[in-house]
Order: C-alpha cells, then sequence, then structure tokens
C-alpha cells in the first residue's frame, strides 16, 4: 500500500518515459475481457475520474450497469455517489480504474465494498510491473517507469487539438 505520509513520491513514480495511450489499446482490452467481464459481474463500478471513460466503455459493450465510487489521494475514504444509503450490496462488483501502480486506490475501495456484502474484482487497462505492486484481475502490464497519457486527457488548454470549434480568429 502506498504511504501517504512520505514527502517525496516513492521510487515507482519517478516516470523516465512517456507513452501515448491509443484508444485502440482500450478497444483491444475490453475486447479480450469483455465476455468474462460479463459472466462474472452484476454490476461495474468506476472509481472516478480516471476510471470513468473506461467503465462507460465496458458498460456498453456488457450491457451491465455502471455506479461511481469516489476514492483518491485526496479523498481516502471511499464512497458512492449518493452516499452510504445507495451503496450496492450482494452484487458481483468489478472495480475499473485506468492504470494500477501500487494498488492503493484498488486496496481501499475493494475493501469498503467488500465491508457492503460485496464480491469484488478489479480491472485496469494497464498496471505497473514492479516489486509489491498490486496486480489486478484483468490488466495488460507496463513498465513502472512509464508515465501514461490517456487520449481524454490534456494538461493544458494548449494541447488541445484544433478543431473547426475550437479555433478562434
Amino acid at each position: 500500500m502506498l504511504d501517504l505520509t512520505r514527502d517525496q513520491p516513492p521510487e515507482w513514480m519517478q516516470f523516465a518515459r512517456t507513452a501515448h495511450v491509443q484508444w485502440q489499446e482500450i478497444d483491444a482490452m475490453i475486447e479480450r475481457t469483455h465476455a468474462t467481464v460479463r459472466a462474472h459481474s452484476t454490476l461495474l463500478v468506476a472509481i472516478l475520474r480516471a476510471g470513468s471513460p473506461i467503465a462507460a466503455l465496458l458498460a456498453r459493450k456488457t450491457g451491465l450497469p455502471l455506479d461511481y465510487l469516489l476514492c483518491s489521494r485526496s479523498n481516502p475514504a471511499p464512497s458512492f455517489i449518493g452516499g452510504e444509503g445507495r451503496a450496492p450490496r450482494g452484487h458481483d462488483i468489478l472495480l475499473i480504474d485506468d492504470v494500477c501502480g501500487s494498488g492503493w486506490t484498488f486496496e481501499r475501495a475493494k475493501a469498503y465494498c467488500e465491508a457492503l456484502g460485496n464480491r469484488v474484482r478489479t480491472y485496469s487497462v494497464y498496471r505497473c510491473e514492479g516489486t509489491e505492486m498490486y496486480r489486478p484481475d484483468y490488466s495488460m502490464s507496463m513498465d513502472a517507469g512509464t508515465y501514461l497519457r490517456w487520449p481524454w486527457e490534456y494538461q493544458r488548454e494548449s494541447e488541445m487539438p484544433l478543431t473547426q470549434e475550437t479555433q478562434i480568429a
């Protein structure tokens, strides 16, 4: 589990390179896994924010319902949107995030969902390979020294691709 008391990020977060994830890679992962996901899950749960695009695509492909869970380093106590009273119980949940590093988010979110009486599996498009890294039930390997740029992610407006609608005269 990630130590949140450290001043500096853990060694595995010292990225040596950036890889640009393509929509085709995400589509291929969903195509390879959707039948198994459908057979073993009753509910998809996106970990907000990063898990949302992937969960939406997987929900569309499987026809499974989708819910949303808040859990991050700045909000470490997992909670479903709508609060505890609306939290699912008795489901076969598939927790979905974009990438898995140390597993800090998955570990917290999984424990929370299991405490509500759910059976939980985990899904990320990529996982960082390294010692003591969490391994989701569904994922593809990625070197721990690689920072992933997702196709929906832009750091500054200046990085947005120009289209007819976004060009300013």
